[in-house]
């Protein structure tokens, strides 16, 4: 025997729910929520570079973090060391914060964008700008990007730490 339905849906109900689904705002995939400085205006220009890292697999350019408590659908949280030839200075006479909004924006162009994706820096933990060592001048940052494997950073992939 076949159970009847207990409530009646009928078209004109059917076409309301398909139009309200229509109409509804979007989640846009890979969404960029902005990071600190992410919409922060800066007249500096800087030729950004990421700093390589002796690791102990080899030389790094950065590595990909553990995604177990990150939540940002079609993002990647990593590590990474930013620098370029005149940080001293420009650190010096601009700040840290507006070196770091010029680097994000000048990492970000066009040309780069298939190398490593969009990064959006959420926070700088060390700062080695200003030391007198040239070839130690650098900025520590945690980042995230929407690119799954940057070649030359490191990663856990099935259990053991590999170079991408």
């Amino acid at each position: 025997m076949i159970k009847k339905r207990k409530t009646r849906v009928t078209k004109a109900f059917v076409h309301q729910l398909q139009e309200e689904k229509k109409n509804a705002p979007k989640a846009k995939k890979n969404l960029i929520v902005p990071g600190p400085w992410t919409n922060t205006d800066t007249q500096l220009k800087v030729k950004p570079e990421i700093r390589v890292t002796q690791g102990i697999i080899g030389p790094l350019y950065g590595a990909y973090t553990k995604t177990e408590f990150w939540h940002e659908k079609g993002w990647y949280p990593i590590i990474l060391n930013i620098t370029s030839k005149k940080i001293k200075k420009d650190v010096e006479k601009h700040g840290l914060d507006a070196y770091i909004a010029a680097w994000e924006k000048a990492i970000n162009i066009p040309e780069n964008k298939d190398k490593y994706g969009t990064i959006v820096i959420l926070k700088a933990s060390v700062d080695h700008s200003l030391d007198e060592d040239e070839t130690r001048r650098f900025i520590s940052c945690e980042a995230k990007t929407n690119k799954k494997s940057i070649k030359g950073f490191s990663a856990v992939r099935k259990g053991k730490y590999v170079i991408l």
